[in-house]
């Protein structure tokens, strides 16, 4: 259970960086943005949202997942694809609710630090 549910929210976050994708292929220049406006989303995460972010906080770490996935949703619908936009918000608050379950939450804290060593 705990695995499917990792997954599952890694799927997702894939899910809304393609959904930047998206909307950086309606953007002109395509070529450019299709390419640069994931990257930005994913460097943002990187340093504020994944399991090992160098800035994660009690505050700082949920808005930022908050507003990615909001942004991912409205750049799909924005784009022209509402249902997709709506499975991916569904899909998203469905999985970051199975991953406040003990057994998850406490898989994710091993993840987020290596070899149980904490600073």
């Amino acid at each position: 259970m705990v695995w499917s549910v990792l997954t599952l929210l890694f799927l997702v976050e894939l899910l809304a960086w393609a959904a930047y994708g998206v909307l950086g292929w309606a953007l002109s220049p395509g070529w450019l943005w299709v390419w640069l406006l994931p990257l930005l989303v994913v460097s943002l995460w990187a340093a504020t949202a994944s399991p090992r972010a160098r800035w994660r906080g009690a505050v700082l770490t949920p808005v930022v997942k908050l507003l990615a996935f909001t942004g991912a949703v409205l750049a799909l619908v924005g784009t022209g694809h509402p249902v997709a936009g709506g499975v991916l918000g569904v899909l998203a608050t469905a999985v970051h609710l199975a991953a406040r379950r003990p057994d998850v939450r406490a898989r994710l804290e091993q993840i987020s630090t290596p070899d149980g060593v904490r600073d």
